[in-house]
């Protein structure tokens, strides 16, 4: 029975694993992509954590829709403060990066 737990363990593990490199060489090695897109939502997620107030990060999301998907970024608390929900521009973006909006 143990065995099985191992195994199932072991699978789980190399999946996140192979997830991880999956998520890297895409935004590696997409180009860039310009859409017109707008503000739609921004939000800091509650960060739980098992040690409160150690190793506290917070995110910082501001998600834009264009003609044809939803798209979320983690954006620096500086600039979080500088879009607007409503804000219609131009998007630059490679894979999961944000490069800008005017």
């Amino acid at each position: 029975m143990s065995d099985v737990f191992s195994v199932i363990a072991i699978a789980l593990f190399f999946l996140c694993w192979l997830l991880i490199i999956k998520k890297f060489v895409l935004s590696r090695c997409t180009t860039i992509q310009t859409v017109k897109a707008k503000i739609v939502d921004k939000y800091k997620p509650e960060m739980v954590s098992k040690y409160p107030g150690i190793f506290k990060q917070e995110r910082y999301i501001v998600v834009f829709e264009t003609k044809d998907k939803k798209l979320s970024f983690t954006v620096s608390d500086f600039s979080y403060g500088n879009y607007k929900v409503g804000e219609k521009g131009t998007l630059k973006y490679k894979g999961s990066k944000l490069i800008s909006f005017k």
